[in-house]
């Protein structure tokens, strides 16, 4: 065995092959990504490797395969906090493969999108994973990517990409509902969803079919941002008119906080007198009064978005699926308790 402590002995692929217990091909498929090996060998080779302080030459595999096993992933700026678990996803998800992820993130209204995508197709990267901020960006990505393997991860998706994942719209609503009409919802009002942007009209859809379905009505949409100023505007001139059964389906944390703040303190009891839930779980672990919210499945997208590039990667065709996925409802303090349970 190499002695780690001399530092003119360097350590050969024979050697971790040798520490590590397996072939030397198997070594170089662990460490190079090229082909997949089982995380339990990948872990044994990689620990073989620190101790002989063998590096394995990224640059000179990548010359040889016209790989760089690296993948790009871009992301909308105001998105981190609650998109943390997609890139902790993607990044394991990668990393247990042996790929690299370079991450860049964009403008929310996709002024520098194109500019980010370039300068990682620039970097030749294997594959991308995109979460558009808008529409326009998302077909923008698919023109650029020119054949190379693209996974969309969201719900800014242009109607002819042919691989994303994103949220179940339907299933979602559904479960939110479901839960609304056991605490006595009559009426709902959307607040921070904008019918005139496609993505929120197909979310306020979703909401209104699902309502229905359960003898809810939607009664009205207001619009006046999707922030935490734009939820206290909204209640300011709504707190006067809302009554018992009706509840507030914010378009998330921010906007029902907002909501929350302002009906509280003119006297509205939440949730005895008024409902409030969010279709949004922006911050899991948030103190103060636990909001009734829906979680989206995000370290779950990010795990099938790597599972659809990877193999459209490998099998060197156009990933081409579209992929849904439900989130899970959070009972929080800002709903009652469902009538059957009181």
């Amino acid at each position: 065995m190499i002695d780690p402590a001399v530092p003119d002995e360097l350590a050969t692929l024979a050697d971790v092959a040798t520490e590590a217990g397996v072939s030397t091909a198997t070594v170089s498929r662990a460490l190079s990504g090229s082909r997949p090996v089982s995380p339990e060998t990948l872990k044994r080779v990689r620990a073989a490797a620190a101790r002989l302080g063998y590096r394995h030459n990224a640059v000179a595999s990548a010359l040889r395969s016209s790989r760089t096993q690296s993948v790009g992933i871009v992301l909308p700026r105001y998105a981190t906090v609650f998109l943390s678990a997609l890139i902790e996803s993607v990044t394991e998800s990668l990393d247990a493969q042996g790929i690299g992820a370079l991450l860049r993130y964009v403008a929310p209204d996709g002024a520098d999108h194109d500019e980010r995508v370039a300068d990682l197709l620039d970097r030749r990267v294997d594959g991308l994973i995109v979460c558009p901020p808008t529409i326009e960006a998302s077909g923008h990505a698919q023109r650029m990517s020119h054949g190379l393997p693209l996974v969309q991860v969201g719900r800014f998706l242009d109607p002819d990409t042919p691989s994303a994942v994103s949220l179940d719209e339907t299933a979602s609503a559904g479960l939110l509902a479901a839960h609304l009409a056991r605490t006595g919802t009559e009426r709902v009002t959307v607040i921070g969803l904008d019918p005139d942007v496609p993505a929120d009209a197909t979310r306020i859809r979703s909401v209104e079919l699902a309502c229905h379905a359960r003898g809810i009505a939607l009664t009205d949409v207001v619009h006046r941002g999707s922030d935490l100023l734009a939820g206290v505007t909204a209640a300011e001139e709504l707190w006067s008119v809302v009554g018992p059964g009706q509840t507030l389906v914010c378009a998330n944390d921010d906007v029902a906080t907002g909501v929350l703040t302002v009906l509280r303190a003119r006297g509205t009891r939440v949730p005895d007198d008024v409902q409030i839930a969010s279709l949004l779980q922006l911050y899991p672990d948030a103190q103060g009064t636990p909001l009734t919210s829906l979680r989206h499945p995000w370290r779950q997208m990010g795990a099938e978005a790597v599972d659809m590039l990877e193999h459209a990667r490998r099998s060197r065709l156009a990933a081409r699926r579209r992929t849904t996925l439900s989130a899970d409802l959070i009972v929080g303090a800002s709903t009652r308790i469902p009538l059957e349970e009181s």
